[in-house]
Order: structure tokens, then C-alpha cells, then sequence
């Protein structure tokens, strides 16, 4: 029996090699038998995508998946969804890799990228400089999620509230990646974002990185913490106009934390905005945002700056 489960397993991870470039050893198939409750999932998960015996759970941002790519959520068929990223992570012993899991924060079944690699972040945002997503949406667009999970997207302010209000105390990792490939990062420590009676308002605790403080310390006083989001119909911030609306070489600047206006905005697809590290004069081509339990975060790298592959 534990053949022909390894057998299976093994055709699973090449299926995996073809949608994100790895392959598990049967070492490490090894190592994830003996974790329990996630050989579960895997189990259930292999039966959905090479028999198809499962239709895809009520998600509720299905919407930022186009249909060829249901059967790349790799936790399809269970009862019990984990909380985020996080805990799939735990349950595998570290040995989940990066992809589409199905997660529920709260009352909500929805669709999330895991940086699993990274250990276990929940993906909230993912831009590319001149994206082909458009970050100039409406409030109830930011609120629910909008484009393509495996690509550019904005997880949705709904979400990001209930992962954030759980009793466990998160985090906030920003993520930006330059020209060059130089990588450099950032922590909040703990986040909260309010939910819509608040009109999502963000708090932050300290920050620790190789970025520089973006979003709680800013040399022009703009103060991204504490304050309300705003959004092309939803006027939250402290400027005489709307933010959002405010345009930088024909591009408005999206939904965002802002203040009069902003010493950072990563919603902004035409220049990555994060002060002198992402700017129209040093340019970046990608950012994230992320969040996990605070309580196992690994520590942020505070030597040289790495590069990622473009």
C-alpha cells in the first residue's frame, strides 16, 4: 500500500514540475508520510486532480481564477480548510511548496498564493512594473479581490482583515525586487487592517528589514499607519483631492493607505513606489505583500542584499 501511495505521490509531484518548476525526492516524499494529517490532504488532493472526483469547494474569490487553473489548488477535497498559509506549512513539516491553497480565515473559503519556500506567508498583493492588471479600481473591487492569483493581484480588503483580526497576532512582509534583481525587504510587526465599518484602517507595530520604513516613517511626514484606505470612489485620506485619483504619467494611483498623499505605494503599475528604494529614479519591477503568524516568522536577512532570478 505505501508503494503504490508513493507511486502515486511521485506522478503528482511531476505534475507539479510541469506547473512550478520542482520535483520532490522520495526523501522528502518520505518526510511528508509520516506528518499525518497533511498526507490527508495530499491523499484527497491527488484523487481530485488525476480522477477528478471532486468538484472545486464555494470559494469566494473563484473570480481571481480563470478555469484551467482549479486544478492547481493543491488542497481540493477536504471537510476542514486551514486558517492560511501558514498552517498548511506547519502540517507538512515544511515540505509544502509554493502554489494555490484553499484557506479560510474566518467565515470565508477563498483561494490564496503560499509562499511556502519563504515559510508559509499568505500572499496579499503581487504587482509587476507596467502590469497589465489594472490597480485603478473601485472600493468594492479592493474589497473583494481582483486579477490573477498567479500573477498581479490585490487579495482583497475582506480577507485581509479577517486573517489579520484572528486572535494570533500577524505580521506584514513587503518584498520588493529592483531592476537588478536586488531584493530587499521589510516587517511590520504586528499588522492589523480594521474592517469595512473602519473603512479597513491600517495598524502597524515595529519594523525590522533591508527596506527602508516606508509606511510608519517618512522623511516628507507622510504616515501610511493609521490610516483609512482610500479608492477612486471612496475619498478616505488627508489631501484636498483624492489620492487615488492623482495621476503619474497618465496612471492614477490606486487603492492605498494614504495620507497627503504618500511615502509609499505599491498599487501604483506604472512605478513601484517604496521612498529611495523603489522609485521613477531607481526602479523596481516587482512587489509583494505577505502575512503570517508573527509568533514563527524567520528572521529577516540583514546582510548583503540577494538577487532573484527575473
Amino acid at each position: 500500500m505505501l508503494n503504490g501511495l508513493l507511486s502515486n505521490m511521485l506522478i503528482f509531484s511531476q505534475f507539479n514540475q510541469q506547473n512550478f518548476g520542482h520535483i520532490l525526492t522520495e526523501a522528502s516524499w518520505m518526510r511528508m508520510i509520516g506528518t499525518g494529517g497533511w498526507l490527508g490532504a495530499l491523499q484527497l488532493s491527488i484523487l481530485c486532480l488525476i480522477a477528478a472526483r471532486c468538484d472545486f469547494p464555494p470559494a469566494k474569490n473563484v473570480h481571481l481564477l480563470q478555469p484551467e487553473e482549479f486544478k492547481l489548488v493543491l488542497n481540493q477535497g477536504l471537510q476542514e480548510f486551514p486558517v492560511d498559509c501558514h498552517e498548511i506549512w506547519q502540517m507538512s513539516g515544511g515540505q509544502a511548496w509554493d502554489g494555490l491553497y484553499l484557506i479560510q480565515p474566518a467565515g470565508s473559503l477563498i483561494v490564496a498564493y503560499c509562499a511556502m519556500q519563504e515559510g508559509g506567508w499568505t500572499v496579499v498583493q503581487h504587482i509587476t512594473v507596467n502590469s497589465t492588471v489594472d490597480f485603478d479600481r473601485t472600493w468594492d473591487e479592493y474589497k473583494l479581490g481582483f486579477g490573477a492569483l498567479t500573477g498581479d493581484h490585490w487579495l482583497g480588503n475582506n480577507y485581509l482583515h479577517q486573517l489579520t483580526s484572528r486572535p494570533v497576532r500577524y505580521k506584514l512582509r513587503v518584498k520588493l525586487v529592483d531592476k537588478d534583481a536586488v531584493t530587499k525587504m521589510g516587517e511590520y510587526d504586528p499588522v492589523l487592517v480594521e474592517g469595512e465599518e473602519s473603512q479597513y484602517r491600517l495598524r502597524l507595530g515595529l519594523f525590522q528589514g533591508t527596506a527602508v520604513d516606508a509606511l510608519t516613517q517618512d522623511t516628507e511626514n507622510y504616515l501610511h499607519d493609521n490610516q483609512k484606505f482610500t479608492t477612486k470612489d471612496r475619498d478616505n485620506d488627508n489631501y484636498f483631492q483624492n489620492c487615488a485619483q492623482l495621476e503619474f504619467q497618465g496612471v492614477p494611483g490606486g487603492g492605498w493607505w494614504y495620507d497627503a498623499c504618500a511615502g509609499a505605494n505599491l498599487n501604483r503599475r506604472n512605478v513601484i513606489y517604496w521612498q529611495k528604494d523603489c522609485n521613477k529614479e531607481h526602479l523596481c519591477k516587482y512587489a509583494w505583500m505577505m502575512v503570517k503568524p508573527s509568533g514563527f516568522s524567520k528572521g529577516v536577512h540583514f546582510g548583503s542584499c540577494p538577487k532573484d532570478e527575473l
